[in-house]
């Protein structure tokens, strides 16, 4: 029998090159090493921080950091800065200014080993009477030999002073801070570099908070006098043409304000409930309350600005080090959101501005990541759900992170349209430019003119070589009005192509949202081939009773399967009959009748019902094209199927009601779906706008729906279509109104 004793119990021990490597791994460059050292500065309740670099063109330099915070006493130093991984800052949660600390897992010190080989810290308390030096060499922690952590000492020491003027130590008459003295730099600091780490520590405090009582100096020591000064740039936010203000209250409500240039208000905030405004999700935001502040900077030579107060040159600067949307959480950057090269850019707004390259003032233009300044403004105390990544670079995208991001892009989008619907209307006050077929027509109608005054000229002279030129310019003139008459031809030919085009992009749409069934279908039918053939092959020939029940089921299947297949095809195909786009008189309800019955088993499969009421006794009788109208029901079932498939399959409705009042014919198209978004009824009939998104917050639809719905409405069918109030369904709930026929007769 074995025997068990206990020997003693035992702690982990760790390698000093385990915890040197550790550091190493957690801080990703030097540039983020020396934030690491600013945000401890700002732990500390400092209100100054110098970085001050010394020597650059010897091949000694030095870098010290100063700050004026609290500093630390002899036991706060022991127990907590030289004790690696330290809880007491995510214990305490606030500074004694109230500050929400930045650094919580207590190994941004060991950062410092990536920017150089020796290190000195000075620190005193406002209380102390004596300075406390820590002599740091990181070379130790890279021997050979098997060495554990505390086994490598470091040399303290207690100066019997207060200030220490040969190293400018404490930097004010507060009388307290710390100093860290790094020598043996590991890194060669050339203008560029510095550049760098310049603009890395003019994104890591927010340029949004005028108020904060923290400031960044920069000193060369005269090296490079153009980056010395403290880091500064919110004054450049106010050659903004236009700025977006949103926040998510801690109520639950979303304002989303709209301001020009000159800081007028040209979108006036109205509260909205998170349930209306994002229909569909989780009725609180998982994100919580937080706010969002994004400025519109186009290139300076697309506008005009104040060049007493904004010099280009600067403003290019500005836009270079600080375009982007990023996130701050406390006042300090959260890395990689908003970087200025593109990397960090989580909202895909270059994707989407590269997508869409249109001009300001056409539908689907977008805004490009080198047009913002922006962030999302949270904290760690009112947004919990959003944590950081264990190596600081970014948040973990859990559903509180995509929720932010849709929230965002929503605020995006809505900027984006308030932004062109303010440029069509300046361009509306410009000079009308005549469209192609206008001046098509013109010319035509001028050549015609011409031709008729030449032969009024001809019969009227009697001289023989005038006739004989007249008759040459006339010739030449008749032919190039029937050249003219051509392209009027074309240009008609081409307006109508554009519409056949249309409804093929409806198709498209069609196609897109019921893909995955139809492919599913085409599946199952080779599947159960497969098993048929497979039994037929197999010798049962003779078709025993088993065989033949076995095999009647398999067909069944088979044949429901394509006709799933041939229903939508017949659908697909019998939309672009020429007759169909041909405009005549026709019965709508019918029309609506017919798609319904064509969206059966579509319908059926999503567990969704559909149906068709006539309140009038009157045939609703117009004149259209009879594939429009089927596009026009087709759109909007298909949007109906998406915003019905978080709703319970029992409620899941469909209704069109159709009927006949003071001579024209009314549709009220309704679901039991999320609704329409709240803030974008608006912009729902757009070009490209879609409400759309997937997990993450991108825009999945394409847009173009109701948008060619409308223009089937309006411009071919002489219609109205609008958003209107909520029915008893309590989903999205459109108006259409089409005048009647007026031969009153079905063709």
């Amino acid at each position: 029998m074995e025997t068990r004793k206990k020997i003693g119990d035992h702690p982990f021990t760790v390698e000093a090159r385990v915890a040197i490597q550790l550091g190493r791994e957690s801080i990703s460059s030097s540039l983020v090493a020396i934030s690491e050292l600013v945000k401890n500065a700002y732990d500390a309740d400092a209100e100054i921080v110098e970085i001050s670099f010394e020597g650059l063109d010897t091949k000694t330099p030095k870098l010290t950091i100063t700050d004026d915070g609290d500093g630390m006493d002899k036991t706060l130093l022991l127990t907590k800065w030289m004790r690696i991984g330290t809880t007491h800052k995510s214990e305490l949660g606030l500074s004694n200014k109230k500050r929400v600390y930045t650094g919580a897992k207590g190994l941004g010190r060991l950062g410092i080993d990536r920017l150089c080989n020796n290190l000195k810290l000075y620190t005193k308390t406002e209380a102390c009477k004596s300075i406390y030096e820590v002599d740091v060499n990181w070379d130790k922690y890279n021997q050979v030999k098997s060495a554990e952590l505390d086994s490598i000492r470091h040399d303290v020491f207690e100066i019997d002073r207060c200030t220490m003027p040969s190293i400018n130590f404490p930097m004010n008459d507060k009388g307290k801070g710390s100093k860290y003295v790094l020598t043996g730099l590991k890194d060669s600091w050339g203008e560029e570099f510095l550049e760098e780490l310049r603009k890395e520590l003019s994104l890591l405090v927010s340029p949004f908070s005028k108020n904060l009582d923290f400031k960044v100096k920069f000193n060369t020591n005269g090296r490079f006098p153009s980056l010395d000064g403290f880091v500064s740039s919110e004054h450049f936010l106010e050659a903004a043409e236009w700025r977006l203000e949103s926040s998510i209250s801690a109520s639950n409500e979303v304002l989303v304000s709209i301001y020009d240039g000159n800081g007028e208000l040209s979108e006036p905030a109205i509260p909205v409930s998170w349930e209306s405004w994002m229909p569909g999700g989780e009725k609180v935001p998982r994100c919580g309350p937080l706010s969002f502040t994004l400025y519109f900077m186009r290139n300076i030579a697309s506008r005009e600005i104040n060049t007493d107060k904004f010099k280009p040159k600067d403003i290019r600067g500005f836009l270079k080090s600080n375009q982007g949307v990023r996130i701050y959480r406390d006042h300090f950057r959260v890395k990689p959101y908003g970087d200025p090269s593109g990397e960090g850019d989580w909202l895909g707004l270059a994707m989407r501005r590269v997508i869409n390259p249109e001009s300001i003032t056409m539908d689907n233009w977008r805004i490009g990541y080198n047009q913002v300044v922006g962030a999302v403004f949270i904290g760690r105390n009112q947004n919990p759900n959003l944590v950081d990544q264990t190596n600081r670079e970014g948040l973990t995208e859990t559903p509180a992170y995509f929720e932010l991001r849709k929230f965002a892009l929503k605020c995006v989008e809505l900027f984006e349209k308030h932004i062109q619907t303010k440029a069509k209307e300046e361009k509306e006050k410009r000079p009308l430019v005549v469209g192609l077929s206008e001046h098509v027509d013109k010319s035509f109608n001028t050549y015609k003119d011409v031709i008729e005054a030449i032969k009024r000229i001809k019969s009227e002279s009697n001289q023989v070589q005038v006739k004989q030129q007249l008759e040459e310019i006339e010739a030449t003139l008749s032919e190039e009005s029937e050249r003219t008459a051509r392209v009027k031809e074309k240009v008609d030919q081409l307006e109508a192509e554009k519409d056949t085009l249309a409804n093929l992009a409806s198709l498209g749409i069609l196609s897109v949202s019921f893909g995955h069934e139809t492919l599913a279908a085409i599946s199952n039918a080779i599947t159960n081939g497969s098993l048929l053939r497979t039994r037929v092959n197999d010798g049962f020939f003779m078709l025993p009773v088993d065989v033949v029940e076995f095999a009647n089921k398999r067909f069944d299947q088979i044949e429901k399967s394509l006709n799933y297949i041939k229903i939508f095809g017949n659908f697909s195909l019998g939309n672009v009959r020429r007759d169909k786009r041909t405009r005549r008189t026709f019965n709508l309800a019918t029309v609506a009748s017919n798609v319904i019955n064509s969206f059966e088993d579509v319908l059926a499969n999503r567990k969704t019902t559909a149906e068709l009421v006539l309140s009038s006794p009157l045939p609703p009788l117009i004149k259209a094209f009879e594939i429009d109208w089927e596009s026009i029901f087709a759109n909007l079932i298909t949007n109906s199927c998406w915003a019905l498939q978080d709703t319970p399959a029992s409620e899941r409705k469909i209704r069109i009601t159709v009927a006949v009042d003071d001579g024209n014919c009314i549709v009220f198209f309704e679901d039991s779906g999320c609704g329409i978004e709240a803030g974008v009824e608006s912009h729902i009939f757009k070009a490209t706008f879609s409400t759309k998104r997937n997990q993450r917050g991108d825009t999945v639809g394409t847009g173009m729906g109701l948008s060619i719905v409308r223009t089937f409405v309006e411009e071919h069918s002489g219609g109205t279509i609008e958003l209107a109030n909520k029915g008893a369904l309590g989903g999205a709930r459109f108006l259409i109104k089409v005048p009647l026929a007026k031969s009153g007769v079905q063709e």
